[in-house]
């Protein structure tokens, strides 16, 4: 198993270290088949991309319904018009940027398509969702599909009150910060657009504003996330099935990392672990990889936060279901 530790150490000794002196900026559901940890599981947290779980399986629904043709070709366009610049990594290496080279699809800097008549398979965009963390394909996807069918498949997942916003919408917020979702004047007017490029190009915003306006994004606690994961690597309905395809053969995950915080959520063996943390100083860790160490270490890892067999603590016990 991958770390990031230097040599000699234990993986994850650093992170495990920075865990046991800030417990409470850490919320935790882990199942690893036999035990059950819980610490801060109702806790909000910055979602970030973790949330792009739901929309997933939105789209797998749609498909295993007939709904949705995941072989559709779909103008790449089409695709942009929910990509606002910015927001999704450095320039010239942006999550969407990442997902049309993947495809063999050139662009400029900014992640936007030189021939935006290009086609691309419907699937690619939900697939770049997971693989890329695009984030204008949930956003693409939830404009095809409707926000009551994202919805619907929240709840179906065990998370009836997710918090679900538009990706592109929040990006803008960081620029405009005063304006209400912005999503559908960016897709629908291009002077609105050059206005935003505009904006990119410019000096970025402040490490201050960055976390201010982190810390109004998308919330929700790792008791959902974990319930949400839960019910994709165990439910037999034809949905499911795909979207872990998308997730991963052997492991199925998705993180997500905002200023000061990141999340994820993964399953694996026949386990599940669910995670947030947030702080200014907590070592930078490949998620895949601590999410499967908790899986293998859970009696561990519930030492590092302090256990406590009692109301109000965590708790680690044998499962029940």
């Amino acid at each position: 198993m991958k770390g990031s530790s230097s040599a000699g150490e234990e993986p994850f000794t650093a992170f495990r270290a920075w865990l046991s002196t800030h417990r409470d900026a850490v919320s935790v559901v882990a199942d690893d088949g036999r035990r059950h940890l819980t610490h801060h599981a109702e806790v909000p947290r910055v979602l970030a991309s973790t949330i792009k779980v739901v929309p997933l399986l939105a789209y797998t629904t749609a498909v295993a319904g007939g709904t949705l043709d995941p072989a559709e070709p779909v103008r790449v366009g089409d695709w942009d018009a929910f990509h606002p610049f910015d927001g999704d990594g450095p320039l010239g290496a942006g999550a969407h940027h990442r997902a049309l080279t993947a495809l063999g699809i050139a662009c400029d800097e900014y992640g936007v398509a030189h021939d935006p008549g290009r086609p691309v398979p419907l699937d690619a965009i939900a697939t770049a969702m997971i693989t890329e963390s695009d984030n204008a394909a949930p956003d693409y996807l939830r404009a095809r599909l409707g926000d009551e069918a994202v919805r619907a498949a929240a709840a179906d997942g065990g998370w009836p009150a997710a918090d679900l916003r538009w990706f592109c919408g929040e990006t803008l917020r960081s620029l405009h910060p005063a304006e209400p979702d912005l999503t559908a004047r960016f897709t629908g007017d291009p002077a609105f657009r050059q206005e935003v490029l505009d904006r990119v190009r410019g000096e970025p915003i402040s490490a201050e504003a960055e976390w201010e306006w982190t810390q109004g994004t998308a919330h929700g606690t790792a008791a959902r996330l974990f319930a949400f994961h839960r019910h994709l690597a165990t439910a037999a309905s034809p949905a499911v099935a795909l979207a872990r395809r998308k997730l991963g053969r052997d492991v199925r995950y998705k993180g997500g990392a905002l200023p000061r915080s990141r999340g994820f959520g993964l399953s694996a063996s026949g386990g599940t672990v669910a995670m947030f943390f947030t702080g200014t100083d907590f070592p930078e860790v490949p998620l895949a990889d601590l999410g499967l160490a908790i899986l293998a270490d859970l009696p561990g890892f519930a030492r590092d936060l302090g256990v406590r067999a009692r109301s109000g603590c965590a708790t680690i016990d044998p499962c029940e279901y």
